[in-house]
C-alpha cells in the first residue's frame, strides 16, 4: 500500500511540471473527455500520469491518441464498455509506450533510423493496398485517424520492429543436430479413446465412474472391439460417433496427461486410466507419424516459437530494468 501511495505521489509531482499534451476540443482532447467519465484518471483536462519508470513518464495525451489509431472510430465505443475493461485497456497501451520508449533508445543505439521516406513507402503500401492514396485517405479519415499520427505511428511500429527482427535474427539459430533429433521423435498421433466424465463430482462420484472405467478397461484389454465401446460407452461428444477416434493431432493440442499417453504407449496398445480435468480415459493407439515437412519448414516454425519467447523476455527485461509500472487501478 504504501509502495503505490509513493508511485501515486510521484506521479503527481512530475504532472505539477508537465505541460498538458492535449489539445482543447482536439479530436483526442474529446475521446479522452468521453472516456473519463467512466475512468476519471483519463480527464484531459489533468493529463493525468498513467505509467512511470526509472527515467520516463506516460502522459494520458501519449495513450489516448494510440487508442484512436488502433480502434479507429470503435474507441467512441469504449465507454459502452465496463470500467475494469477499460482500464484493463488503457493500461496495457500505458505500460507498452513506456517499453517501447526503451526499446526505441535501444534501436538508435543499434544505428536504426527510419526516415521520412522511408514511412512514405510504407504509408503509399498501405494506401495501394486500399484502392489509392485518396481512398486510403478517405478510409482513415471516416475512422476518424489523423493521417501525421498514423505516419509519426509508422515511423515508430516500423523502427520497433525492425528492432526485435535483428534481435531474433541474432538469438535464434537451429542447430543441425537440433533438427536431426526432432525428426526422430513422432509428430502426429491417431487415437480411439473412451472419456467418461467426471467434472463437478464429488470423491466418492468420481469413484463410482473410475470403476465402471476399470471394467472397460479390462473388456478392452481382453479384445473387445474399442471403436464398438467408444461408440456405446464415450461420453466425448467430439468422437464417441466414431469410435472415439481422433487422427494426427500433434504435440500442444491435448490435454497433457492425455499427450503423454498418445505419443508413450506402443502402437497398437491400450493405455492404463488416465485422469484429465475432463474425466477418465482410455486410448488404443492407432498410429504415430514422423514430421516429414521439408527442412525449412521446420527450421522457420521453431524460430517463429523461439523468436516469441525471446521477444518476451526483452519486453519482462525492460520492464524490470526500468521499473514500469502502470498506476491506473
Amino acid at each position: 500500500m504504501r509502495i503505490v501511495s509513493v508511485i501515486l505521489l510521484m506521479a503527481a509531482l512530475w504532472s505539477c511540471s508537465h505541460q498538458n499534451g492535449f489539445e482543447k476540443d482536439s479530436d483526442s482532447y474529446n475521446l479522452a473527455k468521453k472516456l473519463s467519465a467512466k475512468l476519471e484518471i483519463l480527464n484531459p483536462d489533468e493529463d493525468n500520469v498513467l505509467a512511470t519508470s526509472d527515467d520516463f513518464t506516460v502522459y494520458a495525451s501519449d495513450v489516448v491518441p494510440v487508442i484512436r489509431l488502433n480502434f479507429g472510430k470503435q474507441a467512441d465505443m469504449l465507454d459502452k464498455q465496463p470500467e475494469n475493461q477499460i482500464a484493463r485497456i488503457i493500461r496495457e497501451f500505458a505500460v507498452n509506450a513506456a517499453r517501447d520508449h526503451y526499446i526505441m533508445e535501444k534501436a538508435a543505439e543499434k544505428g536504426i533510423v527510419i526516415t521520412d521516406a522511408d514511412v512514405d513507402s510504407i504509408f503509399n503500401s498501405f494506401a495501394a493496398r486500399s484502392g489509392g492514396e485518396e481512398a486510403f485517405k478517405k478510409r482513415l479519415a471516416e475512422n476518424l485517424v489523423d493521417i501525421d499520427a498514423f505516419k509519426k505511428n509508422i515511423k515508430k511500429r516500423e523502427t520497433v520492429n525492425i528492432f526485435l527482427k535483428k534481435l531474433v535474427e541474432e538469438e535464434t539459430t537451429v542447430a543441425p543436430a537440433t533438427l536431426d533429433s526432432l525428426k526422430q521423435l513422432d509428430y502426429t498421433a491417431s487415437v480411439r479413446h473412451i472419456l467418461l466424465k467426471t467434472q463437478g463430482m464429488d470423491s466418492l462420484q468420481k469413484l463410482e465412474v473410475r470403476k465402471k472405467m476399470e471394467g472397460l478397461l479390462k473388456r478392452a484389454k481382453k479384445g473387445e472391439d474399442f471403436a464398438k465401446l467408444a461408440n456405446k460407452y464415450s461420453e466425448d461428444p467430439g468422437s464417441n460417433k466414431k469410435g472415439g477416434l481422433y487422427e494426427n493431432f500433434g504435440r500442444g493440442q491435448m490435454v497433457k496427461p492425455f499427450e503423454d499417453a498418445a505419443f508413450s504407449v506402443p502402437i497398437g496398445g491400450i493405455s492404463d486410466i488416465v485422469e484429465t480435468a475432463y474425466g477418465y480415459h482410455i486410448l488404443k493407439i492407432e498410429d504415430r507419424k514422423k514430421d516429414t515437412r521439408p527442412d525449412q519448414v521446420i527450421i522457420d516454425e521453431l524460430k517463429s516459437q523461439k523468436g516469441n519467447q525471446v521477444v518476451q523476455k526483452l519486453f519482462d527485461e525492460i520492464k524490470t530494468e526500468h521499473n514500469i509500472v502502470s498506476v491506473v487501478e
